[in-house]
């Protein structure tokens, strides 16, 4: 699936298996260095998303209230 169209949870999900990967400690380096490549890509796609929720938040939150 291609990283721009994951998810939050998918994305965070891959990135925890990575980190586990990682601190497991025993991939070959070349290994190492592909996941913590995709893993920093990642860590950037969340940070995007959660980003962008917080404007969406923001705007909704400046809207003006009714009167009920």
């Amino acid at each position: 699936m291609e990283k721009n169209k994951l998810t939050f949870e998918q994305a965070l999900g891959r990135l925890q298996e990575i980190t586990e990967q990682l601190e497991n400690g025993n991939l070959p380096l070349e290994e190492s260095m592909k996941l913590f490549e995709e893993g920093t890509k990642l860590a950037q796609l969340c940070d995007k998303q959660l980003d962008d929720a917080k404007q969406q938040i923001t705007k909704l939150c400046d809207l003006p209230q009714e009167d009920a």
